[in-house]
């Protein structure tokens, strides 16, 4: 099927015959990738270090491949009894576009947003289009449509448990991509200071950039981090003005699917101005390393032993814990998404949740957060981070997905593995408080007893969100009024009113004005195309 081209030119590269478009990054070059899909080793395509989606195309004939955690978004539409043939792209509007389709919601992936923040499996807010997997070789040829998809966590060797490997792999990925100037986001969380550690156990010196105000308790610890050991430190300050102007694209850049209280992921590195040449460190999935959806200490041990209910109990309660909509807004809202948040949705929407979890607990969850949480919602952050920054993980990495995934619940419950890796990369770094943490002047290299009760967590936290009160602001509520027409498909504009009225009294409704800010948004990104 493929034919490589000995000289290709930049962007998307091949032959007359072949056209290759990398999206992400990958350790191979434009011709070796070429060459080796040429020889079909697809294989090994699916298995390089990065994170990318490559697009081979020749003629109408079409091959895609993802690689095995699946951040760099790509999506498609097909039926065989189409006209429009086989399309595919990166946002969802051009497909619509290219397809001749109408815009339809898809209920139950609409659902999901508004309860999780993110979607679930490979489902767009249009039922006609769907995300290509993680790990997945799609060809269509010849009009035919085949999708081979592995799962990265079962690919995944069994090993002696050694919480040293995990270090050793975090460093040896660290060396390997941090280029000659690099750049750190750094906050008072566990993430980035293991991240900082290896850079300062290499003897690499980042600049650091955090975004908040001068009150704020990330913008603290780091400054004092980066005055002890001598770092650039930049504070990025977002305002209400950034976050309206920059609405629209984030709205596309992310097909809808990033509400409003997480679109500082856009703006803050734009505002940090990072040079083009310089890795921008993040620590996305860096909670692989912890049990990020119940960090419970023995509670979490005790789950492991009756699953089954453990289950039932944490996705019911986490369903119920922040409503998006109140029960009496729910007749304000179309009957298809109503029918979502009501009690037989959300039981529908537990059940669903609790397959991802293959009938384990602590493991489960974790699993859930790898090919669930990973692949839909930080993907969204992955795609803003790259629109301004070349942005790199160092957790995105078998070796150190291996050595993590092989170690006992301990080392993930209270973050112990994130305390070890830190005392023997830059122990210096354990002499600044964490957040949330027991003693306000450090941080332990163990997680205390109970450290998840608010009794054990003494050190005060100032978040850097400031989104509640601008909620509150006229100009964003008028910003979101003159809008009401663009979501009356899901909203009565009476319901949108008293939400906002309620917050501007005093009642944050923060989470129900962001869903909206956001459905109003992205119907603005789809009218705009017919224009």
């Amino acid at each position: 099927m493929f034919s490589s081209s000995p000289n290709p030119s930049p962007g998307s590269q091949g032959s007359e015959s072949t056209k290759l478009t990398v999206h992400g990054y990958c350790d191979l070059d434009h011709q070796q990738l070429l060459q080796l899909a040429a020889r079909q080793e697809f294989e090994r395509l699916r298995q390089l270090r990065g994170e990318y989606t490559l697009v081979f195309e020749e003629g109408r004939n079409c091959t895609i491949i993802t690689s095995p955690i699946g951040a760099m978004h790509y999506f498609y539409a097909w039926a065989a009894n189409s006209s429009s043939g086989f399309i595919h792209g990166r946002r969802i509007v051009d497909i619509l576009q290219r397809a001749r389709l109408d815009w339809t919601w898809n209920w139950q992936a609409l659902g999901d947003l508004c309860q999780l923040e993110n979607l679930t499996n490979n489902a767009t807010l249009h039922p006609d289009i769907k995300r290509v997997p993680p790990g997945s070789l799609l060809q269509f040829n010849s009009g035919q449509l085949r999708i081979d998809s592995r799962s990265a966590i079962d690919s995944l060797g069994t090993q002696v448990p050694n919480p040293a490997r995990a270090v050793q792999a975090l460093n040896d990925e660290v060396a390997r991509i941090s280029g000659s100037n690099p750049y750190l986001s750094l906050s008072g969380g566990f993430d980035s200071r293991v991240i900082l550690s290896s850079l300062l156990r290499q003897g690499i010196k980042p600049h650091l950039i955090t975004m908040g105000t001068d009150e704020c308790s990330d913008v603290c610890v780091a400054r004092s981090i980066a005055s002890r050991f001598g770092l650039k430190h930049d504070l990025v300050r977002i305002d209400l003005d950034d976050f309206l102007a920059h609405g629209h694209e984030v709205s596309s850049l992310t097909n809808g699917t990033k509400t409003a209280w997480h679109w500082h992921t856009y703006l803050y590195p734009l505002k940090a101005g990072i040079p083009s040449g310089s890795t921008f460190f993040v620590g996305t999935l860096g909670e692989f390393a912890r049990s990020y959806y119940f960090d419970r200490g023995q509670l979490g041990r005790l789950g492991d032993q009756y699953p089954r209910q453990a289950l039932n109990r944490f996705w019911g309660l986490k369903l119920h814990r922040h409503p998006t909509f109140l029960s009496h807004e729910l007749q304000g809202l179309a009957p298809q998404f109503a029918a979502q948040l009501q009690e037989n949705g959300i039981a529908a929407r537990a059940s669903r949740l609790k397959t991802y979890c293959h009938n384990s607990f602590l493991p489960g969850l974790t699993r859930y957060y790898f090919e669930q949480r990973v692949p839909n919602f930080y993907a969204n952050g992955i795609a803003m981070y790259q629109a301004s920054s070349q942005w790199r993980s160092p957790f995105h990495n078998k070796e150190w997905l291996e050595a993590i995934w092989n170690l006992k619940p301990g080392w993930k419950l209270g973050s112990n593995w994130h305390r070890y890796a830190i005392q023997q990369n830059c122990p210096e770094l354990l002499e600044f408080p964490e957040e949330n943490g027991f003693d306000p002047n450090r941080m332990l290299t163990k997680a205390p007893p109970l450290y998840w009760t608010s009794l054990m967590r003494r050190t005060p936290y100032v978040t850097y969100d400031r989104s509640s009160g601008w909620y509150r602001q006229e100009q964003l509520q008028d910003s979101l009024t003159s809008n009401l027409a663009a979501i009356d498909d899901l909203i009565d504009p009476a319901t949108v009113k008293s939400i906002l009225a309620e917050h501007r009294t005093g009642t944050d409704r923060t989470r129900s004005l962001a869903f909206l800010l956001t459905m109003a948004r992205w119907k603005q990104v789809l009218s705009d195309r017919n224009q």
